[in-house]
């Protein structure tokens, strides 16, 4: 249906939630700012990383310790080669079916270059054409920019292309860039009305993608 595809990263590809989940818990022991257990949760994963620690401890106001526990979290996760994220069923075989069949695939991603880089290598799934990264240029940019720079670079049609993604901010991504919303119902959080509510259509699993002949 499709020649060109953008996926997101955390909770669509990979499970990355226990590895996450045990780096913050470590980088807000670290701070000697204790946190809940129950806000530790998959829920939290999905935005950018400042972003995921006020939703752990809204009450924390201080930007130093907020800044010394982004850096520490950055430190436990970016060189962590005993990751213990995980792939769901099937990913490396199905990027593999969808460029045999000539589609061009896209990845984008609010994690930084480095744990990126990192994942990638560990399951072998340096296959995309270009990796989207928050911090791919000078400044952070949103998933919109990700899909609208990725888009007029590789002279892509938008009419033809769709982001793949399990959050609603993914959605609401792809809306933005006017490119077709596919919404991942097995990745993090319980509540899946929010991302069927923005998707343009949603898929049980990435095999959905495969032209069958």
């Amino acid at each position: 249906m499709f020649s060109s595809y953008i996926f997101d990263l955390d909770g669509t590809l990979i499970n990355s939630s226990k590895e996450v989940l045990l780096c913050f818990k470590k980088a807000f022991k670290k701070a000697n700012y204790p946190v809940k257990e129950e806000r530790l949760n998959s829920n939290v994963i999905g935005p950018p990383l400042r972003d995921i620690i006020r939703i752990i401890a809204p009450e924390l106001k201080d930007e130093e310790l907020i800044g010394e526990i982004e850096n520490n979290f950055r430190e436990l996760y970016d060189y962590d080669e005993n990751d213990i994220s995980e792939l769901y069923p099937g990913v490396p075989d199905i990027l593999s079916d969808l460029k045999r069949q000539g589609k061009r695939i896209f990845l984008a991603t609010f994690k930084p270059k480095k744990p990126t880089e990192r994942i990638l290598r560990q399951f072998k799934l340096e296959v995309f054409e270009d990796v989207y990264t928050i911090d791919k240029f000078e400044k952070h940019i949103t998933k919109a920019e990700m899909i609208e720079d990725i888009i007029k670079k590789y002279s892509l049609l938008k009419s033809e292309t769709a982001m793949v993604g399990d959050a609603k901010s993914d959605m609401t991504a792809a809306k933005e860039a006017k490119v077709t919303a596919i919404g991942a119902l097995w990745g993090y959080g319980t509540d899946k009305a929010p991302l069927r509510e923005t998707a343009d259509y949603c898929i049980n699993n990435l095999k959905e993608l495969i032209c069958q002949k």
